[in-house]
């Protein structure tokens, strides 16, 4: 069997339902080159996806990540501009953080590539890239996702 077999149903299906949360991480882990394929194929799917990257380290990186999320999810018609759907996602990107507490995020550069998904009223936020470990020529891989369910303003548009 070859990876071309596959559907993206594949990838994205839990005991025959489709995950938002897979949805995300297979936006954030796509080679970019694909990254607009990518989401034309959720959005023709009935998601809402974007993605959206980040870099720096430490607490630098912390607030490019929620800032770039809000600023990608809102342009991109993720999710609306109101209160609580930021709220929403900001929740969701402090659960996909989690991983970046550690004190070697806090020393070392990161690049982040971030994909953000809805289907209404659901929301997922996944981060996936690399952290550079100080003195060596070593990449450490970082991932992270949060979802929150139920918590989007539901306007279809």
């Amino acid at each position: 069997m070859e990876l071309s077999d596959f559907t993206i149903d594949d990838f994205t299906e839990i005991n025959n339902e489709r995950s938002l949360g897979k949805v995300a991480i297979l936006l954030s882990m796509v080679n970019d080159q694909d990254d607009e394929e990518i989401i034309k194929t959720f959005k023709n799917e009935g998601y809402k996806a974007v993605i959206t990257r980040a870099g720096g380290k430490g607490e630098k990186l912390k607030d490019k990540i929620l800032r770039n999320c809000l600023g990608a999810a809102i342009k991109g018609n993720v999710i609306t501009e109101s209160v609580q759907d930021q709220r929403v996602l900001t929740r969701c990107v402090e659960r996909a953080m989690v991983d970046f507490n550690s004190p070697l995020s806090g020393i070392s550069g990161a690049g982040i590539k971030i994909g953000i998904a809805s289907q209404s009223p659901h929301l997922a936020v996944a981060l996936y890239g690399k952290i550079g470990i100080p003195g060596l020529d070593v990449d450490h891989e970082i991932s992270g996702m949060g979802i929150h369910y139920y918590g989007l303003i539901n306007k279809e548009s």
